[in-house]
């Protein structure tokens, strides 16, 4: 017999911080869940950091990014791993 479960997901809502930082880096979020099969195919299996519309650096391993890039702390810069063959997109609930 199953248990029943008290587990309940509440909504997310940001703080107008966390809002204002979102509306910043949705450029980014949709180049990279649309990123172009071309460019998929070009970065697969390295890492890429992206900015706006493009793709600033990449690299094979994350520390080798990290050296590449003069300010790899910089929160609206994404960084991502583009597996080999694998395509992940993902999408904020609307």
């Amino acid at each position: 017999m199953a248990s029943s479960s008290s587990l309940r997901i509440r909504r997310w809502l940001p703080t107008p911080q966390q809002a204002e930082f979102l509306k910043i880096v949705e450029p980014t979020r949709q180049f990279l869940h649309n990123l172009p099969d071309a460019i998929r195919r070009q970065y697969a299996g390295q890492w890429i950091a992206a900015k706006g519309s493009q793709v600033v650096a990449a690299a094979p391993t994350c520390a080798e990014l990290h050296a590449k890039l003069r300010d790899f702390d910089d929160p609206t810069i994404l960084k991502l791993r583009l597996e080999d063959g694998i395509s992940i997109r993902w999408r904020f609930p609307s």
